[in-house]
């Protein structure tokens, strides 16, 4: 598999996991949800992909080891911080997928 346009999405609520993947693939990523952090951490292990979006749902506590598991393959850690009034899918299409193309 081609590193080049993987996406791993880690979030708390599997609907929203969902909807971002879903937006995520439309631009021509291949993106992988999950809900729990022993699933990211073992997929971001395997250096497979170029970035991971962790959802604003996910507690702090999580979030470092996400970094260090990422961080020892060169992933992008992208940090969903919506605005008020902001959709998730629309934080999605408007500031992940953006950021997401000037990675790959």
């Amino acid at each position: 598999m081609n590193n080049a346009k993987n996406v791993l999405v880690l979030g708390r609520e599997r609907h929203l996991v969902d909807a971002s993947t879903e937006i995520i693939e439309a631009d021509g990523f291949n993106a992988v949800g999950v809900t729990r952090d022993e699933e990211a951490l073992s997929l971001l292990d395997t250096g497979r992909f170029i970035a991971v979006l962790v959802g604003s749902g996910v507690e702090w506590e999580s979030r470092p080891p996400v970094r260090e598991h990422a961080a020892a393959h060169d992933t992008v850690v992208l940090e969903a911080r919506r605005i008020p009034m902001q959709t998730v899918q629309d934080h999605v299409r408007d500031v992940i997928v953006p950021r997401l193309r000037q990675i790959a």
